[in-house]
């Protein structure tokens, strides 16, 4: 097959959407997205977790189904990206001395390589290695292939998760019956797509501000350095506007319209202005609902901050500053947040992939940004995913009968009107909710 006919076909497992994608790679590595397909996923994965097999299972056939609809090909494998909680980075010292030097050997580095595999706990299955650096003669090397030692000290990065996160994706695959070409981290994906070479060299940080998740990728010197995926997202923030009474649609709503990562109500008369009128009269104020996003938005960036911490590469070294990206970084007011959390002050948002085009048969309903996890799985694939053409087939209208059975849609949860909550207990609750939250708040800020 022609080069300019390859085609890669990426299934993104996210908490709110699975998004399958397609798109043409071109001789020059630009992409042109052909397709793409989104379905809610809340049912079946929480925190970037497969936790139903069957619905998983369910939904991906019928992405599948639409892709190829849209294609007008058959979809003989496709790259699989997942993020999720409990991905963090786990790092690893080996050393090996020689009764003598001796030039330092691609199996010696291999051997090492191997015995790190074998170091971790039960408890973790090692989703991908990345090589630190090598000591050699008290010396830091990248490349110790052929130096004369008598010792060698290799680092190595782990990235570790539940054994079940990985085993579930490739069950609910399996039931699917496709194909998997490849597993891409997708927030490492993303920090390799979308910060510059200068940002990696430098140092930089990349935050996916994802519904369940915010992801941490750090970069420096050109070499991964630290990965954390934190149980928390901006879903959290619509959940806790929907516990004032409202529909999670309708927070949502707010929350996108008139969010902002910071309080930016600057008196008492303008915070008492209502963002939602409720049937009995009652209200939702402006300084309610700041501070219900401010507070929740503020514990997410108080978690990366510390995860940047952790990672021993404090703001001196990460000269590139840092990157957001994901749905929630679309948030008003995010930036400044972010700054002053983390006391960062070089930050930029990260728009889509530079390297990618959409055809014009696809109406984009979302920010570009939400698609940047997505199409970076298509960036670093290189597989043709596609057979033949519909029309080259013998028996088009037969297409699923030769596989298996043509999928069943996915039954929609029906949601249940809530009883109407009368309107002296509807004030309770809300007063109790800002009562706790005032607690939180103050305790939070009492931390600093």
């Amino acid at each position: 097959m022609a080069t300019e006919d390859l085609i890669i076909v990426a299934i993104e497992l996210g908490s709110s959407q699975v998004t399958g994608i397609a798109g043409k790679k071109m001789p020059d590595g630009s992409i042109c997205v052909q397709a793409l397909i989104q379905e809610p996923s809340s049912q079946f994965i929480r925190r970037g977790m497969v936790f139903n097999l069957a619905k998983s299972a369910q939904c991906i056939s019928m992405i599948r189904e639409r892709l190829e609809d849209r294609l007008k090909k058959k979809i003989s494998q496709v790259y699989v990206g997942y993020g999720g909680q409990g991905i963090h980075s786990v790092f690893n010292k080996l050393t090996r001395n020689f009764e003598h030097e001796i030039p330092l050997s691609e199996d010696v580095l291999k051997e090492m390589e191997e015995e790190n595999l074998l170091s971790t706990r039960s408890t973790h299955t090692i989703l991908d290695v990345v090589p630190q650096q090598y000591i050699v003669s008290k010396e830091i090397s990248s490349d110790p292939i052929g130096v004369l030692t008598d010792s060698i000290e290799a680092q190595f990065m782990n990235i570790v998760a539940r054994p079940s996160l990985k085993a579930n994706i490739e069950n609910c695959f399996n039931e699917a019956g496709l194909h998997v070409a490849g597993c891409m981290i997708v927030p490492v994906s993303e920090a390799r797509a979308i910060l510059t070479d200068s940002e990696k060299r430098s140092g930089c940080v990349l935050v996916d501000f994802g519904a369940d998740t915010t992801s941490v990728v750090i970069f420096k010197d050109n070499v991964l350095r630290y990965v954390s995926v934190i149980p928390l997202g901006s879903a959290n923030i619509t959940k806790d506007i929907a516990s004032c009474n409202l529909d999670e649609k309708e927070a949502e709503q707010l929350k996108l319209t008139i969010g902002n990562a910071i309080n930016t109500v600057e008196t008492h008369e303008e915070g008492k202005e209502s963002v939602y009128q409720f049937l009995d009269g009652s209200s939702l104020t402006k300084m309610e609902f700041s501070q219900i996003v401010e507070a929740r938005m503020r514990e997410i960036l108080i978690n990366v901050a510390n995860q940047i911490r952790e990672s021993q590469l404090d703001k001196n070294m990460l000269l590139g500053g840092a990157v957001l990206t994901g749905g929630g970084s679309n948030l008003k007011g995010l930036i400044k947040a972010f700054i002053k959390a983390t006391d960062i002050s070089q930050v930029r948002v990260a728009k889509c992939l530079s390297n990618v085009t959409f055809s014009k048969a696809i109406a984009l309903k979302v920010p570009e940004n939400r698609l940047n996890g997505a199409t970076s799985i298509l960036n670093e694939a290189t597989q043709n995913c596609c057979g033949q053409d519909f029309s080259e087939m013998e028996h088009p209208a037969d297409i699923f009968s030769q596989t298996q059975e043509k999928p069943k849609p996915i039954e929609e949860t029906v949601q249940v009107k809530e009883p109407e909550v009368p309107k002296e207990e509807k004030k309770k609750g809300m007063k109790n909710f800002f009562s706790k939250l005032k607690v939180i708040v103050e305790k939070t800020v009492g931390e600093d």
